[in-house]
C-alpha cells in the first residue's frame, strides 16, 4: 500500500483558494475587471467604427430626407445625438400640420433609418455584454467544477490518510498483543527472553507514540486555532546550536557533519521553538535516511536581506519528484518499516511551520558538490 499525496497541494492552491482566501477574490475580481474593460475599450472601437460609417452613407442621406423638419443639423452619429434629434424630428413633423402622401413617405423613411442606425449602434454593445457575461458564467463554472473535483481530492486524501495512520498503527499493536498476551499465559519461560520481550514491547510503544505526537502535530499546525510565538530571534546561534546537538548522532551513525555558518548575527522575526523545530527536523532527517560514510554540511549564507540556512548531503538522490517529500508518508511503505523508517510526516511538519513563518522551503538536487539539500529561506529583520 503505497500513499500518494501528489495533487493534495494542487487541491488547497487551486479553486478553493480561488473561492475562499484572500489571494483567490483578488483574482478572481482582476479577471472580472480586466476583461471588462478589454470588452468595454472593444466596444469603443467598434462602436467608433460604426458611427463613423453611418456618418459618411446615413448621414448625408438623413439630412436631406429631414431638412425641413429637423430642429438641427446632425453632425454626429452617437446614441444619444440620434436620439436627441429624433425628438426633434417627430416634433417638427407633428407641428407641420397637413402632411402629403409623399412627405409622409420621406418621413416615415426617415424614421426608419434613425432607428436602423440605433439598432445598428446598439449591435456593438449588446455583443459586448454577451461576451461579458458569457465570460464572467465560464469563470464562475470553471471555478465550481474545479471546486467539487478537488473537494472529491480532498476527501479521499483524507480517507487515504485515515488509512495509512491505520496501517502504521496496526503492526505494533499487533506485535505488543502478542507478546503481551504471550507474557501473560505465561508462555515464555526463558527470563532473557522475557527481557527481550518487555524491551521489544517498550520500543514498539515508543514508535506509536511518535506516530501518534507527530500526526497530532502536524493536525495542530493545520488548524486555524494555532498561532507563532514570534519574536526576534539569532538564526545563527539557532542554527549553530542544533548542528552541535545533532553531531553525536551523526557520529554514531558513522556519517561526517560540517558545518559552514555564518558568525554575523542573523536577526529574523520568528517563533524560536518551532524554526528550530524545523532546522532540527532537516538534519535528522539527513542522517537518518542517508548511508554510512554520507557528508551532511549545515550552512547558513546571508544575501542582502535574506538569510538561507542550508542542510546538505552527499547520500543517495532523490528519485521522482522531490517536492512530493514535502506531503504526508509521501515516503512509501518499504521506507517505513525500515529500520530508520520516520513517521512520515516530519518534512510535512517542516514545510507547514516554514509556511506559517512565510519562509520558503525547498529541496535543490544536485546542490554544488552535493547531491541534494534543503533549502530554508528566511527574510532578515531591518
Amino acid at each position: 500500500m503505497r500513499l500518494s499525496w501528489k495533487d493534495i497541494r494542487q487541491a488547497t492552491a487551486g479553486g478553493i483558494e480561488e473561492l475562499a482566501t484572500a489571494r483567490g477574490k483578488n483574482n478572481l475580481v482582476f479577471y472580472l475587471i480586466s476583461r471588462f474593460i478589454a470588452v468595454l475599450l472593444a466596444v469603443i472601437v467598434v462602436e467608433s467604427a460604426v458611427a463613423w460609417l453611418e456618418s459618411v452613407t446615413f448621414l448625408p442621406l438623413l439630412q436631406g430626407l429631414a431638412s425641413d423638419y429637423a430642429g438641427g443639423p446632425l453632425e454626429t452619429t452617437s446614441v444619444l445625438s440620434l436620439l436627441q434629434w429624433a425628438f426633434s424630428f417627430v416634433r417638427g413633423m407633428f407641428g407641420s400640420g397637413f402632411v402629403t402622401v409623399t412627405g409622409f413617405a420621406s418621413r416615415s423613411a426617415v424614421i426608419g433609418l434613425v432607428v436602423g442606425m440605433l439598432l445598428l449602434l446598439a449591435v456593438p454593445i449588446v455583443i459586448g455584454a454577451l461576451v461579458f457575461s458569457s465570460m464572467v458564467v465560464g469563470k464562475v463554472r470553471a471555478l465550481q467544477e474545479q471546486r467539487e473535483r478537488e473537494l472529491a481530492q480532498i476527501e479521499q486524501q483524507r480517507s487515504q490518510f485515515v488509512t495509512d495512520i491505520a496501517h502504521d498503527l496496526r503492526t505494533p499493536i499487533m506485535a505488543i498483543s502478542g507478546m503481551s498476551h504471550a507474557l501473560a499465559d505465561g508462555l515464555v519461560k526463558d527470563e532473557a527472553q522475557r527481557a527481550e520481550y518487555l524491551q521489544s514491547i517498550c520500543d514498539k510503544s515508543d514508535k506509536m507514540g511518535t506516530l501518534v505526537n507527530a500526526v497530532f502535530d502536524y493536525t495542530k499546525l493545520g488548524s486555524g486555532s494555532f498561532e507563532l510565538d514570534r519574536s526576534v530571534i539569532d538564526l545563527s546561534q539557532l542554527v549553530l546550536r542544533e548542528a552541535a546537538t545533532a553531531y553525536t548522532d551523526a557520529e554514531e551513525a558513522g556519517m561526517r557533519l560540517t558545518t559552514c555558518i555564518s558568525e554575523e548575527r542573523c536577526a529574523v522575526f520568528a517563533d524560536e521553538v518551532q524554526l528550530s523545530r524545523v532546522v532540527a527536523n532537516l538534519i535528522v532527517n539527513a542522517i537518518k535516511h542517508s548511508p554510512v560514510g554520507t557528508e551532511v554540511s549545515v550552512l547558513l549564507v546571508r544575501q542582502a536581506a535574506t538569510a538561507f540556512v542550508m542542510v546538505a548531503d552527499t547520500g543517495v538522490p532523490i528519485t521522482g519528484n522531490p517536492d512530493d517529500l514535502f506531503q504526508p508518508f509521501a515516503q512509501g511503505d518499504a521506507a517505513r518499516t525500515h529500520a530508520k523508517g520516520g513517521s512520515g510526516l516530519g518534512l510535512s511538519i517542516c514545510k507547514r511551520v516554514a509556511d506559517m513563518h512565510g519562509f520558503s522551503l525547498s529541496i535543490s538536487q544536485p546542490y554544488g558538490r552535493f547531491t541534494k539539500a534543503f533549502v530554508l529561506q528566511c527574510p532578515l529583520c531591518e
